[in-house]
């Protein structure tokens, strides 16, 4: 060890033996670590679902829904192709008819119908999935001459009262039969009324509609200057369109996007890296008698440093081991579309705890001095 050059191997083997024997004090540092990384990671993660739950019930409840109101007044085709903005998930134009749909399962209640262009199929879909449409959604080819060819969309309350589900064939009181597409989810929450019981017919025709309703998230800036972009140019002059959430029982301001770069916690990466910096620099300071011994006995400034780091990289890997069940957890628990950007803002934490202790260990062995063996001892 007296050398002025000491092979990899050799410095391994030393670390390894400072690890297992205690003298590194790898367990009390895993210890601190870990817990530093779990409490940080830890409060991180409980604001970032906080926020999340936030914004799920806000879209679920149909409030980053918006609506466009105006009789005869709506061209399908252009409210459709509002799905290609940013921030629109589904689009999808509307209009009440007279005619009622009579099944023959309740040949005594008609159903009201509402007519829709092919856009509104995705309209009623939660956008995470925690109340959405039902599985199984017919094929939307399917041959049925009643609908254009491409089957009806039933309420949940219509589909549990027929006893249907997205795929099944039901028969008329008329004789024919249709296909159902899709069964959504529509809650008497304070939405507006009109698709709780219903029968949606896509249509195909280039009639006006009276409604146009796009699902948002994030809500675009200036929502009702694009839905008045679906306006057809000869409606009457005489009816204002309207523009309002199909769910105002909310309010009206929405989660805003800027409380996730503003959350309490985005410092927790910047709170780890001070203190995995100050445990290393401590626990290396402590040693600093031993290490100017080594250093008296001639072992090379730069094998020292190489093996206290690779011991402090050994504790960094048992602390990440420990606290590895926190991230199981967040990957089982968060939404897919939320899972990358939560575990994002989760792995900043250890990644700032692995900088900051080498940074630590660095710092305190920058400081360790031969010259001061002496002084070391007298103080120890």
């Amino acid at each position: 060890m007296s050398g002025r050059h000491v092979g990899w191997r050799a410095i391994g083997r030393e670390a390894w033996r400072d690890v297992i024997s205690g003298t590194a004090r790898t367990a009390l540092c895993t210890l601190l670590l870990a817990l530093c990384m779990a409490l940080l990671a830890g409060a991180d993660y409980l604001t970032i679902a906080g926020l999340t739950a936030k914004a799920r019930a806000w879209v679920d409840a149909g409030a980053s829904t918006y609506v466009l109101t105006l009789r005869s007044g709506i061209d399908g085709a252009a409210c459709d192709h509002l799905v290609s903005l940013d921030g629109v998930q589904a689009a999808g134009a509307t209009r009440q008819v007279d005619t009622r749909m009579t099944f023959a399962t309740l040949p005594s209640t008609g159903i009201p119908m509402v007519e829709a262009t092919p856009g509104f199929l995705g309209v009623f879909d939660e956008a995470y999935g925690a109340a959405g449409t039902e599985t199984g959604r017919a094929d939307g080819h399917a041959a049925d001459a009643s609908t254009g060819g491409m089957g009806v969309l039933l309420s949940r309350t219509v589909a549990d009262q027929l006893g249907a589900r997205a795929g099944d064939r039901q028969q008329l009181a008329d004789g024919r039969e249709v296909t159902v597409r899709d069964v959504y989810r529509y809650d008497d929450d304070g939405r507006e009324s009109g698709y709780g019981y219903a029968v949606v017919v896509p249509m195909n025709d280039d009639s006006p509609y009276t409604s146009c309703i796009v699902r948002t998230w994030p809500t675009p800036v200036g929502i009702e200057t694009l839905l008045r972009t679906a306006i057809v140019t000869s409606y009457s002059a005489g009816d204002k369109p309207r523009v309002a959430q199909l769910n105002a029982s909310l309010g009206r301001v929405a989660p805003a996007t800027d409380d996730y770069a503003g959350r309490a916690t985005a410092w927790t990466p910047w709170m780890m890296l001070v203190l995995s910096a100050a445990l290393g620099f401590a626990m290396t300071r402590a040693r600093r008698l031993e290490l100017a011994s080594s250093l008296h006995a001639g072992y090379p400034k730069p094998a020292l440093t190489a093996q206290i780091l690779l011991e402090s990289c050994a504790a960094f890997l048992l602390a990440a081991c420990a606290v590895s069940p926190l991230f199981a957890y967040v990957v089982l628990d968060a939404p897919g579309a939320d899972l990358m950007p939560v575990l994002d803002a989760l792995a900043r934490v250890p990644a700032a705890g692995f900088a900051g202790l080498l940074a630590g260990t660095a710092f305190a062995l920058l400081l360790t001095r031969e010259r001061q063996l002496f002084n070391y001892f007298k103080r120890r």
